[in-house]
């Protein structure tokens, strides 16, 4: 009898000489390839040269910003934990901006980062970061921590199951795993490729970008890798932009503009004290699978 293909499913676009499918067996949408050393490398020496080199200084003018999200991810986990969180590891560190919120409120936090360029820019802050791949080898010299937060990863590694059963050796009954992941295939994406009658996928950009999450299949890997949700939420749709008429794809000066009034608007509910009606706001867009990431709070299943 014939083996079933471990990766199987309709073929959704084709990017870059990659397949991406609908996977029957993963549940979520992603790029048929091939695991290896290859695709370690492209984030030692080629993500922040190629894919974004501009990233870290562009990211300078956003330090406020940055310190506002990341802030209140942390103070969602004290929420979580009904108790001060002390021990945090950010996963995917990037130029340092999670650890310097850690840091802002008292947290311990180390990094880990193989982009080499980010990494240095982190360290040249004061942080602790380990400049290397995410394995069980990293894992295992780490120990237990009282937050992880893995923000903008699980789409660029070959096996995202795996990835986070590894984070669970870092994690005991109390610990809690914040992981984000862009909102791809969203609803607001498929109406606006439906309006311009345009079959282009831009957030499509394998092989950076090889897995593909909603709400649900988040959800859904996150359960099979041994986890249980127990908060949800996301960031701003800035892809409204899109259908407001504000095409901003290819375009970074009018991408950075919907940035900026973004960031308008959240700094405006922070800062006026009803930073709680925003939060709740964005509970309610993840419900609607419309926020442009997801931010999804787990802890280890006990069951």
């Amino acid at each position: 009898m014939m083996k079933k293909p471990e990766h199987v499913g309709v073929e959704v676009a084709h990017r870059n000489a990659h397949s991406i499918i609908n996977c029957e067996n993963c549940k979520f949408i992603h790029a048929v390839t091939q695991e290896g050393n290859n695709h370690q490398e492209l984030y030692k020496s080629h993500f922040y040269t190629e894919e974004k080199p501009n990233y870290i200084e562009d990211n300078k003018n956003d330090a406020e910003w940055w310190d506002l999200t990341y802030g209140l991810r942390v103070s969602q986990v004290d929420k979580l934990r009904l108790g001060e969180s002390r021990n945090w590891l950010d996963i995917g560190t990037g130029p340092g901006y999670f650890l310097d919120a850690a840091v802002r409120r008292m947290k311990n936090v180390v990094g880990i980062e193989p982009g080499q360029l980010a990494a240095e820019h982190a360290v040249s802050k004061g942080h602790r970061v380990i400049n290397d791949y995410f394995t069980e080898k990293t894992s295992s010299e780490l120990g237990i921590f009282d937050g992880i937060h893995c923000s903008e990863v699980l789409e660029h590694v070959p096996n995202p199951l795996e990835f986070l059963k590894t984070i669970q050796l870092n994690m005991d009954s109390e610990t809690i795993l914040c992981t984000v992941v862009p909102n791809d295939f969203s609803l607001i994406q498929l109406i606006f490729t439906e309006d311009k009658n345009n079959d282009e996928k831009w957030w499509i950009d394998p092989p950076f970008h090889l897995n593909y999450f909603s709400s649900e299949s988040l959800r859904k890997i996150l359960e099979a890798s041994g986890l249980r949700v127990i908060h949800e939420t996301s960031m701003f749709p800035i892809d409204l932009f899109l259908l407001m008429g504000d095409d901003y794809i290819g375009n970074e000066v009018k991408g950075k503009e919907a940035h900026q009034r973004r960031k308008k608007l959240e700094f405006s509910f922070y800062k006026s004290g009803n930073i709680e009606v925003l939060n709740n706001l964005y509970e309610q867009m993840t419900k609607l699978g419309i926020g442009r990431e997801l931010v999804f709070f787990s802890k280890l299943d006990k069951q």
